[in-house]
């Protein structure tokens, strides 16, 4: 018996055309510390992009609907690098990353430019999460090596 949870996967329409949001897209992929740009299929009219967050790095994959030239519609799946979610944590971090690039893509075809404030702001959060495993590790090898569990 598997203990898989489905992979979080949202629909949007957006008021802009396909090639405005895949150009955006990689803007934020090339600008954003967190993001890796890994392919383009137009015969499937997808995208993939990384996101990592410490050890959970995740891909976003986008699936475009046929639309209108001044319309987009599309489908964010998120999924874990190695294989489908299998905690509410890769879920709840899941959430996370597809908020975030909804938040930026938004912001960023309305015209803002990511920062360098931005920029630090996720590598900030990418290093807490690599200090927070580090720590959990330890405290289990502590733990353990300790001999209390006996």
């Amino acid at each position: 018996m598997s203990n898989s949870i489905p992979t979080p996967r949202q629909r949007y329409s957006l008021k802009y055309p396909k090639e405005k949001i895949v150009t955006t897209l990689k803007y934020i992929s090339e600008e954003m510390p967190t993001y890796k740009f890994l392919n383009q299929n137009d015969t499937l009219n997808s995208l993939r992009i990384e996101i990592t967050r410490g050890f959970q790095p995740q891909h976003l994959d986008f699936r475009f609907e046929e639309s209108d030239s001044s319309n987009c519609n599309f489908e964010i799946e998120v999924s874990k690098h190695t294989g489908g979610m299998t905690d509410d944590d890769s879920n709840l971090y899941a959430k996370k990353n597809l908020d975030e690039i909804m938040e930026f893509l938004v912001k960023c075809l309305e015209g803002y430019k990511i920062t360098e404030e931005d920029k630090k702001s996720a590598k900030s959060q990418q290093t807490t999460n690599v200090i927070i495993a580090i720590v959990v590790f330890i405290a289990i090898v502590w733990w353990i090596g300790s001999g209390i569990w006996w």
